[in-house]
């Protein structure tokens, strides 16, 4: 493991602590999910269909790219933001570009992810509400129309997006699914993020008045389809109940993962999108508490898939061998139900071998109970 990257993660994660920064109370923002969340069959299609994108991706893709591509739209697949910057920096020569139009900049995953405003800041391209070049993020692609959700934004935008001389569009391969039908839902689902109850959206398929490019980023996300029990992440909204729930994400909040991506969902994402030896440790700032799974609209098997990564990562080696060999101890010792219910001071002697004189010096270990669990549970039960 990167060992300064994961110090720097404890570092941070404890003074968070200390200032006491975390919200304190583990709740949704709103008192109820949307009624549609309560429409088990509803949510249960939605989910279908977004799983069906994104174990036909090839399919998918190939079927909206017929649909997008025209005489006034493009496709650009990108491998990576790299991709992006260079296919933008031939648009902008192209085009004789000096200004751009960057809505909710802020608001937008990709754009952060991307850091586009640094790129354009680079490039000396200025901001400008009516910029020579507009650009917008996704928020999902239709195959079966070939046309572009676009959230947030107004009749405003559509004149805009109409008239404009250059659109330029930007979505991960994550934000695909089959039929436009589910529009509407989604937009209920991410309404949660902006605190609104509804948001208004377009779907637009190009224009004749104006060039339309479109890039299709994977930024690593191909990394996560390897692996057929994490695949179910990629359709994350990202619309932030999880967040609201976690005991963890709510004391340590965002800057301990010191990227764009934070949270449940991230846990088991961000080991891939990055690499296993900077955020393998992400996947166990988890307690398996369940809260999310609850409030999660798409019923998303988020523990499941964080345990099954946790065990990815051991089966391809990305635990150093000293953390490997302290697992398969406790893989031995925990199912033992004779050690586990064994006395306090040998359970306490058994710990103190599996734990790094580091984490022992800078953590206070906290003794064992006089009686375990499974003992204290037995004289309740015959107690009635």
């Amino acid at each position: 493991m990167n060992n300064d990257y994961y110090n720097s993660f404890l570092e941070c994660s404890e003074r968070v602590i200390s200032e006491n920064k975390g919200p304190g109370s583990f709740c949704l923002k709103n008192a109820d999910l949307p009624d549609f969340v309560k429409d088990n069959c509803k949510v249960e299609r939605m989910k279908a269909a977004l799983n069906r994108s994104i174990e036909n991706l090839d399919e998918e893709f190939s079927r909206f790219e017929k649909k997008f591509s025209g005489k006034h739209n493009s496709v650009f697949w990108a491998v990576d933001y790299n991709d992006v910057f260079e296919s933008l920096k031939k648009l902008f020569k192209f085009h004789k570009t000096k200004t751009v139009r960057l809505p909710n900049v802020n608001n937008s995953t990709v754009f952060r992810e991307l850091g586009i405003k640094y790129f354009l800041r680079d490039e000396k391209i200025e901001l400008s509400e009516d910029g020579d070049m507009q650009f917008f993020a996704v928020d999902l692609m239709f195959s079966d129309t070939g046309s572009l959700l676009l959230l947030n934004n107004t009749n405003k935008s559509l004149e805009r997006l109409s008239n404009a001389r250059t659109n330029v569009f930007f979505a991960t391969i994550d934000r695909i699914v089959g039929c436009s039908d589910w529009a509407d839902v989604y937009r209920q689902i991410v309404s949660y993020r902006t605190g609104c109850a509804s948001q208004d959206y377009i779907l637009f398929r190009g224009s004749q008045n104006c060039n339309n490019y479109l890039f299709i980023i994977d930024n690593q996300r191909s990394n996560l389809l390897r692996h057929k029990d994490l695949r179910q992440s990629m359709t994350c909204a990202d619309c932030g109940r999880c967040k609201d729930v976690c005991p963890v994400f709510q004391t340590i909040g965002e800057e301990p993962y010191n990227n764009v991506f934070a949270g449940p969902v991230a846990n088991i994402t961000l080991p891939y999108l990055e690499t296993f030896e900077t955020y393998r440790h992400v996947a166990y700032a988890c307690t398996l508490c369940g809260r999310c799974e609850e409030v999660c609209p798409l019923a998303l098997p988020i523990r499941d898939m964080i345990v099954d990564s946790r065990q990815i990562m051991l089966n391809e080696g990305a635990l150093e061998k000293d953390e490997r060999k302290r697992l398969n101890a406790l893989h031995k010792v925990l199912p033992n139900r004779k050690k586990m219910n064994g006395s306090r001071f040998l359970k306490r002697r058994l710990l103190m071998k599996y734990l790094s004189s580091e984490y022992r010096r800078s953590h206070h270990i906290l003794p064992f109970s006089k009686e375990s669990f499974n003992t204290m549970y037995k004289k309740k039960s015959e107690n009635g």
